[in-house]
């Protein structure tokens, strides 16, 4: 592996760490409880699923463009 490569990986290492600690800042948001609208969740299901979505999404870690959290996560 080059020493680029072996930078790359990582850079996707970083951001896998902060999409996980991401994800785990929004667990919360899916127990049968939580108190969202059916709008609100909805939107919550797609910035998560846009952050499980990163490494499939980009070509490298320079042109990833982090989701933007949900207003109604913002105060949370």
């Amino acid at each position: 592996m080059t020493e680029h490569e072996l930078f790359t990986a990582k850079q996707w290492l970083e951001i896998k760490n902060i999409r996980n600690s991401l994800l785990r800042e929004t667990d919360w948001t899916q127990v049968n409880d939580h108190p969202f609208s059916d709008q609100e969740s909805l939107l919550i299901k797609d910035y998560r699923a846009a952050l499980r979505n990163i490494p499939q999404e980009f070509n490298s870690p320079e042109s990833v463009v982090w989701p933007q959290k949900p207003d109604v996560l913002k105060a949370s």
